[in-house]
């Protein structure tokens, strides 16, 4: 059976864990902002993007910390470490024969939260994945238009003369950098 204490422990670290799940939507809104910006070049909404993630990272901290000092507590409730105390665990903890009914309603929230965390987890990774793709596409765009307008920079534009001159094709480029 799993004392009362451990009971209102469990039911801060839901919480806790809820503003986890707050903070990966709000990952998942940023992505779709950035994606967004980056499609209409809309240079200033993505500085201000910038500035809302470095505050909501301060923000974030805080969470973190609350969270791993719930499961440090829990742990040692529970007789176990840290590191060996997973949501799976807890959740078994709180569904034991000798558990009551109140307890089981927490396990099946565990369940739930753990659950929920899961999907957005996996959307995250799905939708960062799709993002890095974008700015890479974006970086290649950029710079195939940088060698139209200033041409290979160089390579392979290049011929020599008999004496040894070198001859460029200045009409290779939209702009020459040639002096």
């Amino acid at each position: 059976m799993v004392s009362p204490t451990v009971e209102k422990k469990v039911a801060a670290l839901l919480e806790v864990l809820d503003a986890d799940a707050r903070h990966l939507e709000s990952a998942l809104s940023r992505l779709d902002q950035l994606r967004s910006s980056l499609i209409r070049r809309e240079n200033s909404a993505l500085e201000r993007l910038l500035g809302d993630i470095q505050q909501q990272a301060d923000a974030y901290r805080a969470i973190e910390q609350k969270r791993q000092q719930r499961r440090r507590d829990l742990a040692l409730d529970l007789g176990c470490t840290e590191g060996e105390l997973t949501l799976s665990r807890l959740r078994k903890e709180l569904t034991a024969a000798t558990c009551s009914e109140a307890q089981r309603r927490l396990a099946a929230a565990v369940a739930d939260r753990q659950a929920r965390l899961r999907s957005l987890a996996a959307q995250v990774g799905r939708e960062h994945s799709l993002t890095a793709l974008l700015l890479r596409e974006a970086a290649r765009f950029n710079q195939s238009l940088l060698r139209v307008f200033l041409g290979s920079a160089g390579r392979g534009c290049a011929t020599y003369a008999p004496t040894g001159t070198a001859h460029r094709d200045a009409g290779a480029a939209l702009m020459s950098m040639q002096f």
